[in-house]
């Protein structure tokens, strides 16, 4: 698939492959998380686009980051993570984050919303999020989009010395 396939619009958001001037607004909001914020450095981030952008196609395996704009103004908004499984699979993780002026206007759900019918109807057969079991604004939206909880992990992952809880949600194509 082109770059171009990827690139598409909501009533209020445009989503598109993640492009090195992003980097700075994506580090911003995605260590301004509530919980679990990233770790890594800007320049990290900025490799990390750049290898994406290096990628054979925008669905190979492996992680893509996609940029939520707002599409009136082209505003950074947040960006939709997805870690697409091998094809043979036919699987993908399905991951967001916004930036807090973003939040509680419903632009998350819209986004991820579309992310989820196209990826579906590009031949994912089964989608999955995992999120901190505290991130209930998360697990509202994933519910509203029809994923169900199949699990919650206990103490699955560590900071400074704190355990922490994760539950996992899953949503079949046909669901």
């Amino acid at each position: 698939m082109t770059a171009q396939a990827w690139d598409f619009t909501t009533a209020r958001t445009r989503v598109r492959p993640a492009e090195a001037d992003d980097a700075e607004a994506l580090h911003a909001s995605r260590g301004q998380m509530p919980f679990d914020p990233q770790q890594r450095s800007l320049a990290q981030t900025q490799r990390l686009i750049a290898a994406m952008d290096r990628r054979p196609v925008r669905d190979a395996a492996g992680w893509q980051q996609f940029a939520v704009l707002d599409r009136a103004s082209g505003c950074f908004l947040g960006d939709i993570g997805v870690n697409f499984d091998t094809p043979r699979n036919r699987q993908a993780e399905i991951g967001f984050a916004f930036a807090p002026a973003a939040r509680r206007q419903g632009l998350a759900g819209e986004a991820v919303a579309a992310m989820v019918e196209l990826l579906f109807g590009r031949g994912r057969h089964r989608l999955i999020a995992q999120t901190d079991r505290r991130n209930l604004p998360a697990q509202r939206l994933l519910e509203r989009l029809r994923f169900r909880l199949e699990a919650v992990t206990l103490q699955s992952w560590e900071e400074n010395g704190q355990w922490f809880d994760e539950v996992a949600y899953a949503r079949l194509a046909d669901e």
